[in-house]
């Protein structure tokens, strides 16, 4: 059976899940291709007044809560749209936490199927970028994002984040984050110089392969051979970075093959 997301953000009284409480959150349900089938948007009313710095980051006051329903009231049917879905946010731990800790004060045990965090991601996919919050990455991908701070505005954008790591292949259904992946993508036109330590771990790999001389050491003509072939020169320590990610991957096809198949 597909597998299903849940997309969750939420606005809280402070940032510690043991003493704040959720005053607002959004959940935003996707199939495993990245399709809305539900979308579930609440205020809630906390057991404590909202500190007025809450207020001034997410601008939900006690007033606007006065009348909404508190967590425990609106807990199942919460729960019921979370189940059998991964959940996902921009910071999955905080999300998470303060949403189990909702739940366990009602008496409810919440556990998902999966956990996928798109600021690991995107931290992973854009390294070089200077900050990775959510309205950041939205402009630089062109997402709108209105309203930050308010939590379906947020659940909103954080799927469409997801979304971007579904299309590029790199969210797999295992929900794990694809390190491999993620670098593969990450190097794709990167023309700089490869650092010391990734042309190193071309020699590390090469041993793994089984490039030897008889004497046991790395043979470097069946290095020098093999990045040739790869990449169009036969310049071991000018490789780009682009450039040593192939050689990786063709090093690591070749300790994948059976040992009578490994030939530079």
């Amino acid at each position: 059976m597909p597998f299903a997301y849940a997309v969750f953000d939420c606005e809280t009284t402070g940032t510690t899940p043991r003493r704040d409480e959720i005053v607002s959150f959004a959940v935003v349900r996707l199939t495993a291709n990245g399709v809305e089938t539900a979308r579930f948007a609440r205020l809630v009313c906390p057991s404590c007044p909202i500190p007025a710095e809450a207020t001034a980051v997410h601008g939900i006051g006690d007033e606007d809560v006065a009348s909404a329903p508190s967590f425990g009231e609106i807990a199942l049917e919460l729960r019921a749209l979370l189940h059998g879905a991964v959940f996902v946010a921009h910071n999955a731990p905080f999300d998470l936490g303060m949403l189990q800790h909702a739940f366990a004060s009602v008496g409810i045990d919440y556990c998902p199927v999966g956990v996928a965090c798109t600021l690991d991601a995107f931290r992973l996919l854009e390294p070089l970028a200077g900050n990775h919050r959510l309205e950041s990455i939205c402009e630089r991908r062109n997402i709108v994002l209105e309203g930050a701070h308010e939590a379906e505005s947020d659940a909103l954008a954080t799927a469409a984040l997801l979304r971007i790591l579904l299309d590029e292949g790199i969210a797999p259904e295992t929900v794990e984050l694809d390190h491999a992946a993620f670098l593969r993508l990450r190097s794709r036109g990167d023309t700089r110089p490869a650092s010391e330590g990734q042309i190193r771990r071309v020699f590390g790999l090469a041993r793994c392969a089984e490039l030897l001389l008889p004497g046991g050491g790395v043979d470097r003509d069946q290095v020098v051979a093999l990045v040739e072939r790869v990449s169009g020169t036969a310049d071991v320590d000018s490789l780009t970075r682009e450039q040593v990610q192939d050689v990786y991957d063709a090093l690591e096809r070749l300790i994948a093959a059976p040992p009578a198949k490994r030939a530079a």
